[in-house]
């Protein structure tokens, strides 16, 4: 679980820090930039040698504040909303037999699933960095749609389950590499030939205000 924070503010990178060269920020003139589609590649993924799935999965979840900065005057001010995704249930169509039926209760007989209930985020898949972006490798069936870019706290998630039927091992080759020659265990030396970047990309819209 790799936990991080996010923003859009002037003269700083995406994740806060100032901005230098080789790095991306949002523009802080928009008061709202938002999620359309998302991806995320791992450079040095070894899934050869190293015994790693082709297909990796991850979990890609806003738990911290929503930003958005106000979309009226001329300040910079902003607000912050914490979002709980809720299920809102389609109703039933209602017939004349419902509306006469004096027990009939419209919350617990009209509502196909619990109201309110909290929506789950899926998995989506990981690539390997080939060096060039790739359209077709990144998603907009998420529930990350219409969600800021701009947030306190996100969790990315790796399931070593996704990496190899040993969840742990599946862990140990990501992040360390391979086994020396010799070696056996889960906590025996490795070489070191784990991954070495996480490339995350949003394609983003955004809203000027005013």
């Amino acid at each position: 679980v790799i936990p991080f924070g996010t923003e859009v503010n002037f003269g700083k990178n995406f994740f806060g820090r100032d901005l230098a060269g080789g790095d991306s920020a949002y523009d802080s003139s928009n008061f709202a930039t938002k999620i359309r589609s998302v991806g995320l590649w791992f450079t040095n993924y070894n899934n050869l040698s190293a015994g790693l799935s082709n297909t990796p999965r991850v979990y890609l979840i806003p738990v911290g504040i929503d930003i958005l900065r106000s979309a009226t005057g001329d300040g910079l001010e902003i607000r912050e909303w914490k979002i709980l995704d809720q299920l809102l249930p389609v109703p039933f169509p209602l017939g004349g037999a419902e509306l006469n039926d004096p027990a009939w209760i419209p919350m617990n007989d009209s509502l196909l699933g619990e109201l309110g209930a909290i929506r789950r985020h899926s998995s989506f898949r990981a690539f390997h960095d080939s060096g060039t972006f790739n359209a077709s490798e990144v998603i907009s069936d998420s529930r990350l749609i219409g969600r800021s870019v701009w947030n306190t706290r996100w969790l990315l998630i790796i399931p070593g389950g996704t990496l190899n039927a040993d969840r742990d091992e599946g862990l140990k080759r990501f992040i360390h590499g391979s086994l020396l020659p010799g070696e056996s265990g889960i906590d025996g030396l490795r070489d070191e030939s784990g991954i070495t970047d996480i490339l995350l990309f949003f394609q983003t819209y955004a809203f000027s205000g005013n």
